[in-house]
């Protein structure tokens, strides 16, 4: 019945098509465009938008093509549950899907009611979230890739303009990287926060980084927040020269001040000697935690102990960062960045009481990075010592995402699967730079790595990959 005319190819007279959407809006005298407040501080680009909703939904390249039948089963279960039109509802916004290819469709929503032309504020309802909800079910229902749950613990990502900016400086030889700020400046804030004890420590860690510090305060000197920026760095400045300042929520879910303060006090005072005693002491008992881990509860012998390892097992990533020698940064970042989905809390981020292997994993990281921020020219292991710490920790990496695929995590066990699998590429091209016997690693790190290649490849534990679909803003 809306079937637009061809007028050519390629070529559609959407015009009453639009109009038949429209209508509802029309007949209730609500405006294309919100009219513009008084006081608007905004420009004419930044008015808010009418009344329209949108939403993209696509496909992994791995999954099969989903039939016109199937999407439309997809999309009508996102506008069910976001309550824009319900089923069984006749009274319901109007709306339309566009599938122009095959991986891919297009929701467009008038929010407005057509039997009272009342407006509709699918955000009241949580849309994200129950667009993600939507989406989970198609995933189960139709065997498709397996994303995570909207938990609220997700990394904001650059910009595209950060993006873009990166990249232009890089090509004219301004920047070294063409890595977004945004992602710098997370990586010298997290390194900081796992260096320092308490909030003075953590601006100190900073100012080595060469980062500058704005804090905000509230009534009678309290803080607030705070948010930082890199003076020496060009893609942190405007066009007119001013610093460009990002706020710690805006960094990463646990960078806030809050979550600072809780992440401080699950490191003890006291602290191991040594990378070898942090080897055998620490990691390697945590490792036999997650791998005898009982019975699914909430106890501090289950699942908050779980998740509490798996958390702080992000800042030991970050350690080896800190002993590592140069060639071998680069990898242990990336493993650092692609584990972040595998150590958080869904729904917390932190957990709120820390187990004691768990403070003492983060302990033994703490101490690790400290020595390194503040010494950096330092030789801080031996090769043999390092291999037998990443061994170590590419282990318990092993261990944590067994333990996420036993909850069903699939998104999380991928990410530490992944990671496990850029620190096992590490372990040969840095055990044949050792001179043996005299650098050999310890034989506790020889059998590790002996049981480790015992086990199944990550690909078999990672069947499925990365996101279907994401879901657009509403305006």
């Amino acid at each position: 019945m809306h079937q637009p005319e061809q007028l050519g190819t390629d070529r559609f007279d959407i015009g009453a098509l639009v109009a038949a959407l429209r209508a509802p809006a029309a007949l209730a005298g609500v405006p294309k465009r919100r009219p513009r407040e008084d006081g608007w501080p905004g420009t004419v680009s930044r008015v808010p938008k009418g009344p329209v909703w949108q939403c993209s939904l696509r496909n992994h390249p791995d999954d099969p093509l989903l039939t016109d039948e199937q999407w439309a089963e997809v999309v009508a279960d996102v506008l069910h549950r976001t309550g824009i039109a319900e089923r069984d509802d006749p009274g319901g916004c109007r709306w339309i899907a566009i599938r122009h290819a095959p991986d891919h469709v297009h929701i467009a929503a008038v929010l407005v009611r057509q039997d009272t032309g009342e407006l509709v504020h699918p955000h009241r309802n949580y849309d994200f979230r129950r667009v993600k909800e939507a989406c989970n079910a198609a995933e189960e229902r139709y065997r498709l890739t397996s994303t995570g749950a909207a938990d609220r613990t997700a990394t904001p990502r650059p910009t595209r303009a950060e993006l873009e900016k990166a990249s232009r400086l890089h090509a004219a030889g301004k920047r070294q990287a063409d890595v977004a700020i945004r992602i710098r400046l997370r990586r010298q804030v997290s390194s900081a926060a796992a260096a320092a004890r308490n909030w003075d420590e953590f601006l100190e860690y900073l100012a080595l980084a060469n980062a500058t510090v704005r804090v905000r305060q509230g009534h009678h000197g309290r803080i607030l927040g705070y948010s930082v920026t890199d003076a020496s760095d060009p893609a942190c400045r405007t066009a007119s020269g001013d610093p460009l300042y990002f706020a710690g929520g805006k960094l990463g879910p646990d960078l806030t001040y809050s979550k600072l303060m809780s992440r401080w006090k699950s490191v003890e005072t006291a602290v191991p000697a040594s990378v070898q005693v942090i080897v055998d002491e620490v990691v390697l008992p945590a490792r036999e935690r997650m791998r005898h881990r009982g019975p699914l509860n909430k106890t501090e012998f289950g699942q908050e102990a779980m998740q509490g390892i798996a958390h702080a097992t992000g800042d030991m990533l970050l350690a080896l960062v800190v002993v590592a020698d140069a060639d071998r940064v680069p990898l242990l970042i990336d493993a650092w960045e692609t584990y972040a989905r595998a150590g958080r809390v869904p729904e917390q981020i932190l957990l709120r009481r820390w187990a004691a292997v768990s403070r003492d994993l983060r302990t033994a990281a703490n101490q690790l990075i400290r020595a390194g921020m503040r010494n950096p020219a330092r030789q801080r292991a031996t090769p043999g010592q390092f291999i037998a710490l990443l061994i170590a920790v590419a282990a318990l990496v092993a261990e944590i995402a067994a333990w996420h695929e036993a909850h069903q995590r699939h998104v999380a066990a991928r990410h530490a699967w992944a990671t496990h699998g850029v620190l096992d590429q590490i372990v040969p091209v840095q055990a044949n730079r050792l001179e043996p016997p005299a650098l050999a690693p310890p034989m506790a790190a020889t059998n590790l790595r002996r049981e480790l290649t015992k086990r199944p490849s990550a690909g078999v534990h990672s069947s499925r990959q990365s996101a279907f679909p994401t879901s657009g803003r509403s305006r």
